[in-house]
């Protein structure tokens, strides 16, 4: 590859950008036609099936290939990792139902391809923004595992770019494709735990400064290419992966990933803002845990024991720590409590007969929650409803405009706690109230010539 084709061309995404504004809405080929059946097995004909490229197949993204590969609405076109060993591990899969889909080395390559409609991203979350936004101005719908962004100000670009070209969007929140715990939101939005003050996440700590010294790195990666955005570092490897990935691997590491907090908290927020219809707005208020504490957020909070805690405006307070009943997100309401994640069920009450009315309701009724009837929209699959709007064009269940605001209250724990000190935050500027220093955080610089 000539250096010019490896270099990050701003003229060639401009002239895809304005392409795009001529043409918001660019409809893929997958969204006509009609489905046939063979043997009782769906099938659609390749030029209207929605070509899918997958950018990072290693850990999480080869589990994407695997199942989309399966899907006869889906096409496979492209496995696009700095891994030798992902891609071959992502074109296993890929090709496993039907021959065809090709290995790349360079996103810029895939986001060339015409028959690429969609891309899936499955990377370390330091490269979600740069993916994300790209993909999109360069045509493609886009899903974005979670957390969508590293920092505020990229979920925000993420959210305005997608909407500016008329990409559709699906970030990998996919607790809001459980019909259960839409069930769950109905009961805490009906009330009928009474008023609900406190929630309880075990979110788990931010990620931390990366101590680690050089390794030697394998032949088989590109090192500076994973890191891409990320600021030069030597290799090693435990920034990578680890025995165990929150203790050492990327997601450990301040400048790859916001910890357990950004990765388990971007869908523990998510499901309150769903439950308590929060999606359009965020916090008032963030109060750092001291970090040793907030290290072991998996025990009881004690007497004197300090927690991070997101205030709302309207009285909400959620401690991302264990609450009385040991749920992964307990709504600790005036007349009942809601737990989710807590043994084999979706989620739990305490009484038990609320929530055994509500999915007895739910069960007799039979009818799949719309939106448009008031109650919660919850898909049966959480990648065939990505699949099912790239063809229609309709909203995902987990657009960029709610999936950033879950976000985001994250990555204003990772803030307040890296700092040490309470972050004010005015949700309708989106803007840190008096904290220059804290504002800094909000968005980082990137290695060039990488940019969002």
């Amino acid at each position: 590859m000539s250096e010019r084709k490896r270099r990050f061309s701003r003229r060639g995404f401009l002239s895809k950008a304005a392409a795009a504004v001529a043409a918001p809405y660019v409809v893929p080929a997958a969204v006509l036609g009609q489905r046939s059946s063979r043997n009782g097995e769906q099938t659609v004909p390749p030029s209207e099936r929605v070509g899918v490229a997958f950018l990072g197949s290693g850990q999480r993204g080869y589990q994407w290939v695997s199942y989309l590969s399966r899907m006869p609405q889906v096409r496979c076109v492209g496995v696009c990792d700095v891994s030798d060993r992902a891609i071959e591990l992502g074109l296993r899969y890929a090709n496993r139902r039907e021959q065809g889909c090709k290995p790349y080395k360079d996103f810029r390559e895939v986001l060339d391809l015409k028959d690429v409609d969609a891309v899936l991203i499955a990377t370390p979350d330091h490269w979600h923004g740069v993916l994300a936004v790209q993909a999109a101005k360069a045509g493609k719908d886009v899903f974005c595992e979670s957390p969508m962004s590293l920092t505020v100000r990229e979920a925000q670009e993420i959210a305005r770019v997608a909407q500016r070209y008329g990409r559709v969007f699906q970030a990998g929140t996919d607790r809001r494709s459980n019909a259960n715990l839409a069930t769950a939101c109905e009961i805490i939005r009906g009330q009928q735990l009474g008023e609900i003050k406190e929630v309880y996440v075990q979110a788990g700590p931010p990620s931390r400064h990366c101590h680690l010294s050089s390794g030697e790195s394998p032949g088989s990666l590109n090192w500076d290419m994973w890191l891409g955005p990320a600021p030069e570092a030597p290799y090693h490897p435990y920034r990578v992966s680890g025995q165990s990935s929150f203790t050492y691997g990327w997601r450990a590491w301040r400048d790859y990933c916001g910890g357990q907090l950004a990765s388990h908290g971007s869908h523990y927020f998510d499901m309150i803002h769903w439950a308590l219809g929060l999606d359009e707005t965020g916090p008032v208020e963030v109060l750092p845990g001291e970090p040793r504490a907030s290290e072991h957020s998996h025990q009881p909070v004690g007497k004197n024991q300090k927690v991070l805690t997101v205030r709302y405006a309207n009285g909400l307070t959620v401690h991302n720590a264990k609450g009385p009943k040991g749920a992964l997100v307990e709504f600790v309401g005036s007349v009942g409590t809601l737990g989710v994640g807590l043994g084999e069920k979706d989620f739990q009450t305490w009484p038990e007969e609320i929530g055994m009315a509500a999915m007895k309701e739910a069960q007799a009724s039979g009818q799949r929650r719309s939106s448009s009837s008031g109650r919660y929209y919850a898909a049966s699959n959480h990648a065939a409803d990505w699949i099912d709007c790239v063809r229609t064009r309709k909203k995902c269940v987990s657009d960029a405009e709610t999936a950033r605001r879950s976000v985001t209250v994250c990555h204003l724990g990772c803030i307040a706690t890296w700092l040490g000190r309470a972050i004010r935050w005015d949700p309708v500027k989106e803007e840190i109230v008096g904290d220059a220093e804290a504002s800094r955080w909000l968005d980082r610089p990137r290695r060039a010539p990488w940019r969002v």
